[in-house]
């Protein structure tokens, strides 16, 4: 380390700065005024300090700014997906028509996981930024004031009185330390990637609770219709048992029974309308919703029908599955931390530069000093610290690596199942119809046979409940078929 100071009784017209090693970086700011044998003495131009200062300052203010604004939001202010949105936000009435695709679009533009996952990218993001913070210098000021009075006496006090003022600039740019911020970088790079890979992931996530919570909506308000239409026609057997006891062909039996199905009808309405507002507060939140509109779903909403070939569609998870990409990355930051953990066994190759002015406003004396160097800097001993590092970072390795592995089979195993789901409900729709058609035909023809009094009320209640279960099976079958379909793409990672 060299250092070089001087004294003098003038007052300078400019602090003077001397940064040897790193002149270059500092043009135009500074420009050569003289060289005298070991030292370079700079002038420093008011003008572009002052913009080089206000620029940093203005930049500071913005950040700040941008800090206060997201502290000062409340209430109808917060962004969406920061506060419960309300279906005037969404332009969404009662009465509109929801189409799945606007579902899907609520979702991904307000429900509060994106907001979240969208957060955790910005915030690695930040982080990439910092990890490469030892690659660009340090620069940092100090301005100071002393004073001090002072008294001594064998008889009479007399006193001294001391004042001055410092002002110093110093620079710390660390030029090499064997690839340890390198790999620091590396491994933020690969934690934003994840951080990307997991917000596609999310992404997937809320279409395919969207699809699920659509889906189930629009079964629960079919099995509704199916359970107003069964207890139509239960009234209506009330009607002819009714009618048949009074003009002297029925019986009293007969009207009972009727009044305990029409019963038992209207509970089973009320249970599925109940079902209904459960599906559409679930639908809601889905969405991002947080207060209820009787919106109307789009009739015969279907996914296409997805390839059922096992291979292929493993081959196009491992390619679009955000969980598997972003467990990849995991691994590539767990294989940066291992390279940094041993770059850390080797020293840091640091340059310095500083400046120091002071004035005694007593003695009208003013000091200018400046030094500059190169440093090694290297721990001796940090009781195996670093080696700890090493197998720590090898173990995060390994465990990231079973990670991904598991997580590879969790896709096999999880794609073997929605596609035998698939199957199961693509043939439990045509068996489902079919079972409806043929229990209409018998219902219609035990009507025909009650009317004429060649089948008992019994017989046309088991044909009506026949009926009614077969619908329902039907709506269940449609649309657990839609909900195999979204199956397969969340699992495959398609949206």
């Amino acid at each position: 380390m060299r250092q070089d100071s001087g004294r003098s009784t003038q007052d300078p017209n400019i602090a003077l700065f001397t940064f040897f090693p790193l002149a270059p970086f500092f043009c135009p700011f500074f420009h050569l005024q003289t060289l005298r044998k070991e030292r370079i003495v700079f002038n420093m131009n008011k003008k572009y300090f002052g913009f080089v200062l206000i620029m940093g300052l203005l930049g500071g203010c913005s950040t700040v700014r941008q800090a206060r604004q997201a502290q000062q939001e409340t209430g109808d202010t917060l962004p969406f997906g920061e506060r419960t949105t309300t279906p005037q936000e969404f332009a969404l009435r009662a009465g509109d028509v929801l189409t799945l695709a606007d579902g899907e679009r609520f979702s991904l533009a307000w429900h509060p996981a994106m907001v979240t996952a969208t957060q955790n990218v910005v915030a690695a993001q930040v982080m990439v930024s910092k990890a490469g913070a030892n690659l660009r210098p340090t620069v940092s000021g100090g301005l100071g004031y002393d004073g001090s009075r002072n008294g001594a006496s064998s008889r009479d006090w007399d006193f001294t009185s001391e004042e001055g003022f410092s002002a110093s600039l110093s620079l710390s740019w660390m030029l090499y330390d064997f690839g340890r911020t390198r790999a620091s970088i590396r491994g933020a790079v690969s934690d934003l990637i994840a951080a990307q890979e997991t917000l596609a992931g999310t992404r997937v996530n809320r279409i395919y609770a969207v699809r699920v919570a659509y889906f189930k909506l629009g079964q629960a308000e079919a099995q509704c219709h199916v359970e107003e239409e069964n207890l139509r026609q239960y009234e209506e057997l009330l009607r002819q048992a009714e009618l048949r006891f009074n003009v002297g062909t029925g019986r009293k039996y007969d009207i009972t029974k009727a009044r305990a199905d029409r019963s038992n009808a209207l509970l089973s309405l009320l249970t599925a309308s109940n079902a209904v507002t459960t599906a559409r507060a679930t639908l809601n939140n889905e969405m991002g919703l947080g207060k209820t509109v009787k919106y109307a779903l789009a009739s015969e909403v279907s996914l296409p029908l997805p390839d059922s070939d096992f291979d292929l569609l493993f081959s196009v998870a491992q390619t679009n599955q955000p969980t598997l990409r972003a467990l990849q990355a995991k691994v590539g930051s767990a294989m940066a931390s291992v390279d940094q953990a041993i770059a850390d066994l080797y020293p840091q190759i640091r340059a310095t530069a500083s400046t120091a002015y002071a004035t005694d406003v007593m003695d009208g004396i003013k000091t200018l000093g400046l030094s500059w160097g190169l440093s090694l800097l290297q721990d001796i001993f940090k009781a195996y610290e670093k080696q700890d590092n090493i197998l720590l970072g090898v173990t995060a390795l390994r465990q990231a690596r079973a990670s991904l592995a598991q997580e590879e089979q969790q896709v096999v195993l999880s794609l073997i199942e929605v596609l035998s789901t698939l199957k199961t409900a693509q043939q439990g729709k045509v068996v489902a119809e079919e079972m409806e058609q043929q229990s209409k035909e018998n219902l219609e023809l035990v009507k025909k046979q009650f009317e004429v009094g060649a089948s008992s009320i019994l017989e046309l209640t088991d044909a009506q409940v026949l009926y009614t279960r077969a619908r329902s099976a039907t709506v269940s079958a449609r649309y657990s078929l839609e909900l195999a379909k979204a199956g397969v793409y969340a699992t495959i990672g398609k949206q």
